[in-house]
């Protein structure tokens, strides 16, 4: 542990903040369950190789398994290990845990889910190791009864002992965290997700995308990205082009993306007689490119933390429809960047894709729109954020101010 505090405060005498200077390079680990697809999978991949863009040393620790984002970590220069622990609690892997922050010996742990920091955040702390986390998503509103409830508050009360510093990509999220006393407000703050919105060349022309897919050039193609898991509802959006079907003729189905909830999403598809019109193109390694292909965007979840496929589909210029869930509602200004649904209300939902298929100039708006406002949430500042409060918790508990 001397060598990392001997490092930081070396750091800090040729100016910590320098960016101009090698020595203040910092050692970063990342805490995940696993590195599968998912949103906030595809946030730690990017704080990844922004870390290593500007020189940090990057690790990740996988609780449950590496997962198939892995190899796109160490590609971007990362250290992944794993603990491999099997599904349920398994207090003995924190001795697991224990092991890999001795062989890595970071200056910081970031951990992403309440069940990765509960095996990491308590062994750093041993350490000597500070903690940010960041939580992404409301698992406070997902059902379960007060008993479920009960045991959530105190699995997050009982790891933020152990956390210096506990991010929330919403104020959603922010607000619930810290009802009952959960997690103390003290150590609260808002960090919204960002994308990286550099141009990318290789990016397909809609036409060249929709070729691709085998889509109609004068296609009015709904779709989204995402995970296909219950939380997601998207079969709300199935129910939708159905309804439509016939008032938009040449509308079309893409859903990108795979989980749980594919194979019967697909046979709803069958059901309601679309299943010619709907494309189920699986997970894919980019899904952006995707989003090329597509004449609206739409989110129907019934609970977000602050999705990046949101951001994405805003750098890629789609208008966007989604439910007001979640951190949403603070990120789309309803009529101007996107339009917005309640979560319950499928007409709604209905009306506003119907709407942005018969009205190009205000889906044309939108985007405008959109493009100015994605600006805002750039991966660079994110990260710039992050790396400020990393540098900030590394300095106090090293004794460096």
């Amino acid at each position: 542990m001397s060598s990392r505090v001997d490092r930081v405060k070396r750091a800090a005498s040729q100016s910590i903040y320098s960016e101009t200077s090698v020595a203040h390079l910092l050692h970063i680990a990342h805490a995940v369950l696993s590195l599968d697809v998912g949103g906030l999978e595809r946030i730690v991949l990017s704080l990844i190789r922004e870390g290593s863009r500007r020189g940090h040393r990057m690790s990740v620790v996988c609780v449950e398994r590496p997962g198939v984002l892995a190899e796109d970590a160490r590609r971007s220069g990362a250290e992944v290990l794993s603990l491999d622990k099997p599904p349920g609690r398994h207090p003995e892997f924190a001795r697991r845990a224990n092991d890999s922050l001795a062989r890595l010996n970071p200056d910081l742990i970031h951990t992403h889910q309440i069940g990765a920091a509960w095996y990491v955040a308590k062994q750093a702390k041993l350490r000597g190791i500070p903690v940010i986390h960041t939580e992404h998503g409301n698992h406070f509103i997902r059902g379960g009864g007060w008993l479920t409830a009960a045991k959530r508050r105190w699995l997050y009360h009982s790891v933020a002992r152990h956390i210096d510093r506990f991010c929330c990509v919403s104020a959603e999220i922010a607000a619930t965290v810290t009802r009952w006393w959960t997690v103390p407000g003290r150590l609260v703050e808002v960090v919204p997700n960002g994308i990286d919105l550099a141009l990318k060349p290789d990016q397909p022309t809609p036409a060249e995308m929709r070729q691709e897919l085998g889509i109609p050039e004068d296609a009015f193609v709904v779709g989204t990205v995402g995970r296909l898991s219950e939380v997601k509802r998207q079969d709300r959006l199935v129910r939708a082009v159905a309804s439509i079907r016939h008032r938009v003729p040449n509308v079309r189905l893409l859903i990108v993306g795979d989980g749980p909830e594919r194979a019967t999403l697909e046979s709803l598809a069958d059901t309601l007689g679309i299943g010619s019109l709907a494309l189920f193109a699986g997970y894919q390694p980019q899904p952006e490119r995707y989003l090329r292909a597509m004449s609206v965007f739409t989110l129907t979840s019934r609970s977000e933390g602050f999705p990046v496929s949101l951001l994405e589909a805003w750098a890629a210029g789609v208008p966007v429809v989604c439910t007001a869930v979640g951190g949403i509602p603070d990120v789309v200004a309803d009529g101007r960047t996107g339009l917005l649904a309640p979560p319950d209300d499928e007409n709604a939902l209905v009306a506003a894709i119907e709407r942005l298929a018969k009205e190009p100039a205000l889906a044309a708006g939108l985007v405008r729109a959109a493009g100015v406002a994605v600006r805002s949430y750039s991966l660079e500042s994110v990260s710039d954020k992050y790396e400020s409060r990393y540098r900030e918790l590394i300095a106090a508990r090293s004794g460096v101010m």
